[in-house]
């Protein structure tokens, strides 16, 4: 490439970046809308005290002002957040939570007194909780809290679901009642209405929004009714909710309904609802809103239509009005129909019920029960629900849907305004008789539906709508926009009506005589017309005259005496009317005083009106014509005159257009219209012989002589007309006339020289005139003679001067007489003797011509000459020249195919021609060109590859064919960086690319301001460009590269824009004296302090500079820069004494004061000292030394030692690590095939009944819930009479608490007594869960009372009372459904342990392991074994012998016994299959196969059994020396089997082995038992030699330790499953903790590690152990006793951790302590910190959703319960202790009265015919 390429490529490159500076904005005039882009709005509220307008959106609050000007804004969100998880949120508990939008819920006002004083929001996140705002400025948050509890959780926590509430205030106290919908996910039991207070009340210890302790709408299955909330308003001391939900009462469709309750109720007992029917299928409230209607406070509901039996809307909506007065006496009637008549009425159907599956019936109760109690009590049935609707025919129907709904009263009228879900706003008046008239449609937001919260203003004037991004305030009335009368009734707007008086279109109210008649016209009033003129007389006047004007009116005005009308035409003053009834007459203006009519017109209208003042009444429009302006637009002006439309006629001698019949000079012509008005009169017969017409008019219309006339002659004219003889006079012509046409002309206009004259047409008589003023003039003005002939031509400028030698460019000549005609100069131009052809299109006579210059062969220069005819030449002075232009080089050689390249031609005589055509594909127009180079630029190419460059001169064509323009790829941009600049830096920004770039453009457009920046360093893979300077606040409109015709934007590179950062401010060295220099001590760093330093730099372009020389630059954050100066004070740069540091940023440069070296560098010690120094320390140094070799000759021994004992624990740890990795590898290989059947029926849970049986009878066989009650047939009807009355007494709280405590106090009542009457109780009441567990909390209540006077740690620890047991009876069943979440962890858990004590060998005598957790169960002898693989084949008890299965694969032991062979088999064969469901082993025969031929049965004893003394093992597979791969079969075991008896318990622990003890042999397995005590004494040498000879028994603690391991995930996940925080806790266990919490704030105890004893007593200890230790109580399995020992030591280590005590271990610690140390420490950490605590947080008011649960719990399981046999049961327990109870119950004065002994007397009669004192 030539030198100049690079140059070339270096200004080709700029870099675009548009910039709009932040100019002061120009404020607008208030809009009536306000677009909110941020976010999706979603309330509106208005305060009505100031007009001030709240809008809740996603994650925004704002605040408008009432003409929507934005005064504050605060945010909401977004926030952390999940619904699955309770609030405060910890990312580590909550592994699912995620930055969530909070969408606005609720949006209220909270007045005290009447006075606004806060702003209540509540949104959808952290389980919609509330908080409260500033009115003033909404970013300011008043109340909220950080750590909320469960009854504070207010809106629903799902957008989609919706949530209102109302504030009342009762008894001083502000409330606000909430109706939320059903949310899926999210803490269960929040009901669907609920009362909360505004402000914490300190004698509840409840906080601001919490329901606790107050009343709510408490649901059985919310998800059963699933209440979409619509609307809730306070009415006459009640509150009212419209919702709708799917009736469940009747047929489960989805309906709407509208509740009541008073508004002071706090308990709900006044709950009653009732549906809403709307005609034609309408059944889903959409909006709804309280308003009047003929004076009556009326509900309007907007109703859709639902899909199928779903909540979903379709698009057909309707709108229906209940009175407010039907519809309280709907509810009304329905609570008095439930109160008093059961719900029934006269015909016995059921018309009120108790709805929400709440357990109350409707009552028979005193006929004024509800006026003594119009809100409820306790004794009154509730909620309430009227089977019969409230019905309503539809008011007006409409498709879109309906989304909004609000009215308006105006003057006793009502006018509806809804919104649709296309945004637009309709006006409805509705009629008296119910019917609605739409009027009005207004588009508000055609991208949004309206918003259900539409509110009017203060003045009811405005509307305020709310779309989605939008708050628009649109007035209702706009009558002011109705000028007339016609428009203002034709609207139909009811707001609007003509005051006729006042002239305007106003409100009823706001014309002044509205009460009179026909003042004040209403569009929907029967004379709905507006006053109107009739008739006038006349229509036409001519405005030469003035005449009386008479108009007539439909209606007569009353007007007082004093009172008048007027006349105004046009623009005039109004002139008194005189009124006759209906008929009004007027003066006509004077003539004068009439508007000239319009340009171009003959006549005027002009408005003619009637006024009262100054209002226009009526008006109309009355014409004067003008008969002199008819003649006056006209030519012909009698013939326009006598046939226009106005009555005019003509004056021919004074040539006059009149309306008068008469002229002052006689002679007239009549106008020829017939008359058709009563303006016109027939003529007279006089009148009749006389002219009429334009036939009658005289007229010229031909002009005989030649129509030329020459200027400043005479010229005769000839003329022809008719009608002429009416003058006496000649005749004067107007040459004006529209039919003679005459042409003036002058010959010197035009023709400056001889040619030019002569070339004139002969018939204009134009000659050239030689006089001493040579000219052209008419041929009788040239008095001197004319000139024959014309002068030589003249040449004057010759254009171009070059021309290549092929000729073909267009040479242009101007001069003067060249020739006048083409004709004249065809043949007659040369040009340097060459003859040049001109162009006939471009000749000008005489003064121009263009010819096409012709090829020359040489190159040769000549002037042009020009001869015309046979005249004299004229030749140029000019010298023309044939050039031979040559191209020789370009620059440059390449470039992008999307062109823009800048293209230098260089070569020799290139200005040839001078307007030289480029023609060519690729190149387009020149910028620039010279005699050596010309510059052009490349256009687009479709295609890549090298092209020649052409240059055209003319016709010559020069082609460059050494050198070839090449079209490359277009240069692609693959990354840039930086990505930021300060405003005031140039930056360098790096950009690699992936082709040769030409050209990047840079520049900064904002109102025509320009800024660049070049781009350096430019290779083929990449170049550095300068970030052009930007002034500071100015807006970033787009970033781009430029490179030719290429353009690329910064975003498309890196997805991310450019971004500029204010300028970085460096501080001065020396802040506080400014240009004092600072001291520095060589070796260190200078620190500067700045900031906004790393915003846009890199410590790599950073430059610092100390005098002249570099301060390298070490460390740079965003507020400091360290840099390292030399070693030695650099000099400075200027004549100071000092170097000045100095910061280069990019362009910005800094100068932060000079700097002073400390060069002190001399010690203060002198040389003897330091001498001194140095032998004192080298002395020290060698006493050191000697003791160091000393110590290490001692000490190496030891370390020999320590080595030794290192290797060993090494090795040790090791094999333990390598067994833990290993079996752990293996476990979770087999619990990866485990997981795939856990899930669903892959767990094998009991079903409710036998879990309640093995938990309330634990491993009692033949329990009460598996009996039936055995009696004869002729006692059972008695004494199930009497077990009925036995039932109805201990449904009396007294009684069962006096039998309860009577039990107790017997002596012989022993323990086991005590917990099967608790769980005989439990069975018997659980059908009434809600008393069962108030009767439990009173006696737990009195246990309290009696360990608090003792030592109140030890309550709750053993079941030594009836109430422990029924505690943990009760957790028991309320945990259940929780147990199926925390089950699959746990069964998992129970598979692993079973799987990894299988592997090892474990004795099946004493039931040791050699895998366990468990030290006492612990294998420690090193059993020798050997894992088999076994192929099974099994015929299980059901299939005949000899049908064969496929085979399956068994690992088994060869130290296993037979039947733990058999166990292992069907384990594999039956994995997942509950255990009841396969058959026992027992009953089954191990067959080992051996060829076609060869079977062998196995068992655990025959004959082949080896005895040794009294001693006989138990056979295994050693034994039968069964080989590794053998196969075996299960087949049904024969009746003649022997073998050891075994028996097992259904899921219980592994087999008792009986059969030997009468041959006086005991069994053993693996190992003989170490204690005999009838060893002899001769023996007992030898055995402790044996014992002697074993290892160290502790060392097989190491198999405890990998046991550990191994099982640590299946523990960890067991615990968090039930002790997890990322789900609500259970809300048994929130409901009993809040008992014990409120029992210790009662008994006054403040020690929290009492109470911490009580919850750990209650739930962990009662329950979870229970279930740890039993899975076999949950699952279907068996629980063999080596895996129950691991369970044990899990269940303890579960309970030890949630002790407050430090666990401390030591050299005396048991093996568990030590293993289980860590997990009790972490564990009791995370239960005992978190788990307690959280729920202690979110304390407070689950009485009522417990309430719920328990009924549900009631319901779902009663039936399971064989409650008979349960009483009778417990009557056995009566009749014991008979007298006892008897005794008790007539001590006590209560049940004297309630004749409780006696009642017991009367069941023990008919139990068993006891005979009593009755």
């Amino acid at each position: 490439m030539p030198a100049a390429a690079p140059l070339l490529l270096l200004l080709a490159i700029l870099w675009w970046p548009l910039v709009l500076p932040l100019a002061p904005g120009h404020l607008q005039s208030p809009p009536t809308f306000i677009t909110l882009n941020g976010s999706r709005l979603n309330h509106l509220l208005l305060d009505t005290h100031s007009g001030h307008v709240y809008v809740g959106a996603v994650n925004v609050l704002y605040h408008l002002s009432p003409d929507l000007q934005l005064l504050s804004w605060g945010k909401t969100g977004p926030k952390l957040d999940s619904p699955d998880c309770l609030p405060p949120i910890d990312p580590t508990d909550c592994t699912q939570a995620e930055t969530t939008d909070n969408t606005n819920k609720l949006l209220l006002l909270e007045e005290v007194k009447e006075k606004p004083v806060s702003l209540i929001v509540c949104g959808t996140v952290l389980q919609g909780i509330c908080e409260k705002r500033s009115l003033e400025n909404v970013s300011q948050v008043l109340y909220k809290t950080d750590n909320p509890v469960d009854t504070q959780y207010v809106a629903a926590n799902d957008p989609r679901v919706s949530t209102v509430g109302v504030v009342v205030e009762q008894k001083d106290v502000m409330l606000m009642l909430v109706g939320r919908g059903y949310t899926s996910k999210g803490p269960g039991g929040i009901p669907p209405i609920t009362m909360r207070r505004l402000t914490p009340v300190a004698r509840h210890s409840a906080p601001a929004f919490s329901h606790e302790e107050l009343g709510k709408l408490v649901v059985g299955s919310y998800s059963e009714y699933n209440n979409h909330f619509v609307k809730a308003f306070p009415h006459n001391h009640y509150v009212y909710f419209v919702f709708s939900r799917r009736d469940v009462w009747g047929k489960r469709e989805y309906r709407t309904y509208v509740s009541r309750l008073c508004a002071g109720d706090p308990n709900f007992y006044s709950y009653v609802e009732v549906p809403l029917f709307c005609g034609g299928g309408y059944n889903l409230a959409q909006a709804a809103v309280l308003g009047y209607h003929r004076d009556q406070p009326t509900l309007f509901v907007a109703m859709a239509m639902g899909q199928a039996s779903t909540p979903t809307p379709t698009d057909r909506s309707a709108l229906c009005v209940y009175k407010v007065e039907e519809l309280d006496k709907a509810l009304h009637g329905a609570q008095l129909l439930c109160y008093t008549q059961e719900g029934k009425d006269a015909n016995n159907m059921e018309k009120a019920y108790i709805e929400y599956e709440v357990s109350s019936n409707c009552l028979k109760l005193p006929q004024d029960s509800l006026i003594k109690y119009p809100c409820g009590g306790e004794h009154t049935p509730s909620p309430i629900a009227s089977a019969i609707a409230l019905e309503a025919t539809p008011t007006f129907t409409w498709n879109p849907l309906i989304t909004a709904v609000t009215t308006a009263t105006e003057v006793g009228h009502t006018i509806v305004l809804l919104g649709d879900k296309n945004g637009r706003l309709h006006k409805v008046f509705l009629h008296a008789n119910g019917t609605g008239t739409k009027y009005d449609t207004v588009e508000v937001d055609a991208e949004s539906p309206i918003n259900a919260d539409l509110l009017l203003d203060s003045t009811k004037q405005n509307v305020y709508v709310l779309t989605e991004r939008k708050v628009t305030k649109l007035h209702i009335a706009q009558c002011e926009k109705h000028l007339d009368c016609h428009s203002c009734l034709s609207n139909r707007d009811p707001y609007c009506g003509w005051c006729l008086l006042e002239g305007r279109c106003t409100r009823k109210m706001d014309c002044t005589r509205h009460a009179q008649p026909h003042h004040w016209i209403w569009s929907y009033s029967r004379e709905r017309q507006c006053v109107s003129i009739e008739s006038l007389q006349p229509s036409i006047l001519s405005r030469e005259e003035q005449t009386q004007v008479q108009t007539l009116i439909p209606d007569h005005l009353p007007l007082s005496a004093d009172e008048s009308l007027s006349c105004a035409f046009g623009s005039l003053a109004a002139q008194p009317a005189v009124v006759m009834e209906n008929r009004i007459t007027c003066q006509s203006p004077a003539p004068e005083q009439l508007p000239p009519s319009p340009p171009g017109n003959d006549h005027v209208s002009v408005r003619m009106a009637l006024k009262f003042g100054d209002v226009i009444i009526s008006h109309t429009n009355i014409t004067f014509y003008d008969c002199k302006a008819v003649g006056r637009l006209n030519a012909t002006s009698c013939m326009a005159c006598v046939s226009s439309m106005w009555p005019c006629h003509w004056c021919v001698k004074d040539e006059l257009c009149t309306h008068d019949k008469s002229c002052p000079r006689q002679h007239i012509i009549y106008n020829s219209r017939v008359s058709v008005d009563s303006h016109f009169v027939c003529a007279c017969e006089q009148e009749q012989s006389m002219p009429r017409g334009p036939d009658s008019c005289p007229c010229v219309w031909a002009l005989q002589s030649f129509p030329l006339v020459p200027v400043g002659f005479d010229t005769e004219l000839s003329l022809q007309g008719k009608n002429l003889d009416i003058f006496e006079v000649m005749l004067i012509c107007r040459l004006s006339s529209h039919l003679i046409h005459l042409q003036l002309y002058d010959c010197s206009v035009g023709q400056s020289d001889c040619s030019q004259c002569r070339a004139v047409a002969a018939n204009y008589g134009c000659v050239w005139c030689a006089d001493e003023t040579p000219g052209c003039v008419y041929n009788q003005s040239c008095t001197s003679g004319t000139t024959d002939t014309c002068p030589a031509p003249v040449v004057t400028e010759v254009e171009p001067l070059t021309g290549p030698l092929e000729g073909g460019i267009l040479l242009t000549i101007q001069g003067s007489n060249l020739g006048q005609s083409f004709q004249d100069i065809q043949a007659g131009v040369t040009v340097a003797g060459v003859t040049c052809t001109p162009l006939p299109e471009a000749y000008r006579i005489s003064t121009s011509i263009v010819c096409e210059l012709q090829a020359c062969a040489n190159v040769i220069a000549g002037p042009v000459v020009v001869t015309v005819g046979g005249s004299e030449k004229g030749e140029s002075q000019q010298t023309f020249s044939y050039q031979n232009p040559q191209l020789s080089r370009i620059v440059p050689e390449k470039g992008p195919l999307a062109g823009g390249t800048m293209l230098t031609v260089h070569g020799s005589q290139l200005l040839t021609g001078q307007r030289t055509e480029q023609r060519s594909d690729q190149i387009t127009g020149l910028n620039e060109v010279s005699d050596t180079w010309l510059i052009c630029r490349t256009s687009h190419s479709n295609q890549t590859g090298r092209v020649p460059v052409k240059v055209v001169f003319g016709k010559a064509e020069r082609i460059l064919e050494s050198v070839l323009f090449s079209y490359m790829e277009d240069p692609v941009i693959t990354d840039a960086t930086p990505m930021e600049s300060f405003y005031g830096y140039v930056r360098s920004s790096l950009i690699p690319e992936r082709k040769c770039s030409r050209r990047c453009s840079s520049a900064v457009v904002s109102f025509c301001l320009q800024i660049q920046e070049l781009c350096t360093n430019v290779t083929s893979e990449r170049m550095i460009c300068k970030s052009p300077l930007v002034e500071p606040k100015s807006r970033i409109v787009r970033v781009w590269f430029e490179m030719d015709n290429v353009h690329i934007d910064f975003p498309s590179i890196k997805n991310k824009t450019f971004t500029y950062h204010p300028n970085p401010d460096l501080f001065q060295l020396n802040s506080e004296s400014r240009g004092t220099p600072i001291r520095f001590k060589p070796g260190g760093v200078l620190a500067v302090e700045g900031k906004g330093l790393t915003l846009a730099m890199r410590k790599e372009e950073v430059v610092a500079r100390l005098g002249d020389k570099e301060c390298d630059v070490k460390t740079l954050d965003n507020t400091h820069l360290y840099c390292e100066p030399p070693e030695e004070q650099p000099l400075a740069l200027d004549d100071s004494d000092l170097p000045t540091l100095k910061v280069l940023m990019g362009s910005l440069a800094f100068d932060l004061g000079p700097v002073e070296y400390d060069n002190d560098s001399h010690s203060s010690v002198p040389l003897a000292a330091q001498i001194g120094l140095a032998a004192g320390a080298a002395v020290v140094v060698l006493i050191v030394l000697v003791i160091i070799l000393m110590y290490r000759r001692k000490s190496k021994q030891a370390l020999r030692d320590y080595k030794k004992v290192l290797v060993q624990l090494e090795t040790l740890e090791i094999n333990v690590g390598d067994q833990c990795r290993k079996e752990f590898t293996d476990l979770m290989t087999e619990m990866m095939d485990l997981s795939s059947d856990v899930g669903g029926p892959g767990i094998p849970f009991l079903d409710y009944r036998t879990y309640a049986e093995r938990v309330f009878f634990p491993g009692q066989k033949g329990a009460p819930l598996s009996q039936n009650l055995d009696l004869p047939d002729s006692r059972r009807q008695t004494v199930e009479q009497g077990l009925g009355q036995l039932n109805n007494l201990l449904n009396n709280r007294l009684f069962l608490i006096r039998f309860i405590h009577t039990l107790e106090a017997q002596q012989s009542f022993s323990q086991r007594d005590r917990g099967y009457v608790a769980s005989l109780l439990t069975m018997a009441l659980h059908d009434k869960l809600e008393y069962f567990t108030d009767v439990m909390k009173t006696l737990l209540g009195d246990l309290m009372e009696q360990y608090v006077a003792k030592n109140p740690k030890l309550m709750l620890r053993r079941t030594e009372t009836v109430v422990e047991k029924m505690l943990t009876n009760w957790m028991s069943i309320c945990l259940y459904s929780f147990l199926k979440v925390a089950g699959e962890p746990l069964y998992k858990l129970y598979r692993a342990i079973k799987y990894q004590v299988d592997k090892g060998p474990v004795d099946v005598v004493t039931g040791k392991a050699k895998r366990t957790l468990n030290d006492s169960h612990l294998l420690r002898e090193d059993i020798d074994y050997c894992s088999f693989l076994f192929l099974s084949q099994t015929l299980t008890v059901l299939v005949k012998s000899g049908v064969e299965v496929q085979p399956c694969p068994v690992k088994v032991l060869d130290s296993d016994t037979i039947t733990q062979v058999k166990d292992k088999i069907l384990d594999q064969i039956y994995k997942g299959a509950p255990y009841s469901q396969r058959p026992a082993a027992d009953s089954l025969d191990l067959e080992w196969r051996s060829g076609q031929a060869g079977h062998l049965t196995l068992s655990d004893d025959d004959v082949t059994a080896i005895v040794q003394g009294r001693w006989k093992r138990i056979n295994t597979l050693q034994h039968y020396k069964v080989p590794d791969g053998a196969t075996v079969a299960l087949i049904p075991r024969s009746q003649s089997s022997l073998g050891v008896n075994q028996f097992y318990q259904t899921g219980e622990k592994t087999p008792m082995l009986e059969g030997e003890e009468e041959e006086g042999l005991r069994l053993w397995h693996l190992v003989k038992p170490s204690e005999d005590p009838e060893i002899p004494k001769h023996r007992k040498s030898s055995m402790r030699e044996r014992e002697r000879a074993k290892a160290i028994p502790e060392i097989y603690l190491t198999r405890l330790l990998s046991m550990k391991g191994t099982l640590q995930k299946f523990v960890d996940d067991v615990f968090v499953a039930i002790l997890s925080r990322k789900r609500p806790p259970p809300i048994a266990v929130r409901f009993f903790f809040d008992f014990l919490d409120d029992m210790a704030e009662k008994h006054g105890i403040d020690d929290p590690e009492t109470v911490h004893i009580w919850k750990t007593n209650s739930l962990p200890l009662r329950f979870w152990v229970n279930i740890l230790k039993n899975p076999q109580f949950v699952f279907d399995v068996q629980v063999t006793d080596s895996v129950d020992a691991v369970l044990s030591v899990i269940a303890q280590t579960f309970i030890d951790s949630c002790t407050t005590s430090e666990h401390k271990v030591g050299r005396v610690s048991t093996a568990i302590n030590l293993l289980t140390s860590l997990a009790m420490t972490s564990l009791c950490f995370f239960l005992s910190c978190r788990y307690y605590s959280d729920i202690h947080n979110a304390v407070s008011g689950c009485y009522q959703e417990m309430n719920s649960t328990l009924t549900e719990l009631s319901g779902s399981f009663a039936s399971e319960m064989n409650s008979l046999v349960a009483l009778h049961e417990l009557y056995k327990y009566i009749n014991k202790y008979y007298d006892q109870i008897i005794m008790s119950l007539e001590e006590d004065a209560a049940g004297q009265k309630m004749q409780l002994a006696y009642r017991l007397q009367q069941v023990a009669a008919l139990v068993e015919n006891k005979v009593t004192d009755l």
